[in-house]
């Protein structure tokens, strides 16, 4: 629980990954301790007990999972994890997914989202370049990217190098920690400079074929205060941009009606059947990936494009979003 909801929320440093290590060790070594020092008959009810729990929170979090699930996927890229081959890192995979919503009225909206880019001098600018082809060839009406563009500032060359404007109407954006904990401001410049929108706790609202589309970037916790968002938006579609899914209980009692979020890398490392070992949410695995439903606001949670500290995946394919958005409640 320590590291995965406190400790993994610390800035990337030389000092993050040495007290990660010594909470690590501290756990593994305290729990040996206690084992030599309480071996006792009674004592063997205290692991017993503690494990107890561990399996009731699991079982907790399975009933809260499910509550919130949304819809699969109608469509993904056919590209299976063999099980002898567990290096996913640029095993790049599409989702496809179809969402009823009363607000929204006339043809299909379609909305490619991609996420965590982490752009990186061990991935290949061609890997990065193959996924941008990837969401143009979706057609999108809008396209959305949620943060976390570079993992440090060597890599705003390469950056500049693959950004770009996606979609048919518009294309947006918001930063993520890794961006904050860089440099911010340079970041925010090879994103506008390179055809992007970029919002920063602020709403735009776009037309397209007669039909308006409001979209908002909330930045919340790490590019500023926390904002609140309006209840009503008139009627309009009301889309959000929130980097990590953790927002999504803040925001569903907004006038949010859809988040795309990222954050989580789906664990980045998975063990096959059983799931991610760490998620970086102070709800553990409860939103850890795919399609969820709180309060009524569909919430869009991407296994992201790249990878970061270390820049590998284990079972967990990078993946894009293809969302489209039809009219009627399904």
């Amino acid at each position: 629980m320590l590291l995965n909801r406190y400790l993994i929320l610390l800035p990337d440093s030389k000092r993050k990954i040495a007290v990660i290590l010594l909470a690590f060790v501290a756990i593994v070594g305290s729990s040996i301790a206690a084992g030599f020092l309480l071996y006792r008959p009674l004592w063997i009810f205290v692991p017993v007990a503690v494990l107890g729990l561990i399996v009731a929170g699991e079982i907790r979090w399975a009933f809260i999972r499910r509550s919130c699930a949304g819809s699969r996927p109608i469509d993904s890229t056919p590209h299976a994890v063999a099980l002898f081959n567990p290096v996913t890192t640029t095993d790049i995979i599409t989702h496809r997914y179809e969402v009823h919503h009363p607000k929204w009225k006339g043809t299909r909206l379609r909305i490619v989202h991609l996420t965590d880019l982490h752009v990186h001098p061990k991935l290949s600018v061609e890997y990065y370049r193959r996924v941008v082809e990837s969401a143009e060839e979706a057609e999108p009406d809008l396209a959305v990217f949620t943060g976390d563009f570079i993992s440090n500032t060597d890599a705003l060359p390469m950056l500049r190098e693959i950004l770009r404007p996606l979609a048919r109407v518009e294309t947006f954006a918001v930063l993520g920690n890794h961006d904050y904990w860089s440099k911010p401001e340079d970041i925010a410049n090879v994103v506008t400079d390179s055809g992007l929108r970029l919002l920063t706790n602020e709403s735009a609202t776009v037309t397209m074929d007669g039909r308006s589309v409001t979209v908002t970037g909330y930045n919340y916790p790490w590019g500023a205060k926390r904002r609140t968002i309006s209840r009503s938006q008139g009627g309009v579609i009301h889309l959000v941009l929130s980097h990590t899914p953790d927002n999504i209980y803040r925001l569903a009692k907004s006038s949010a009606d859809i988040i795309f979020s990222g954050h989580y890398h789906a664990g980045q490392i998975r063990i096959p059947f059983l799931g991610p070992v760490v998620i970086p949410s102070v709800y553990g695995r409860r939103f850890d990936h795919g399609h969820f439903v709180v309060n009524g606001t569909h919430l869009f949670v991407a296994s992201g494009v790249g990878a970061s500290s270390p820049p590998v995946r284990i079972y967990c394919q990078p993946d894009i979003f293809v969302v489209d958005i039809l009219g009627g409640n399904g």
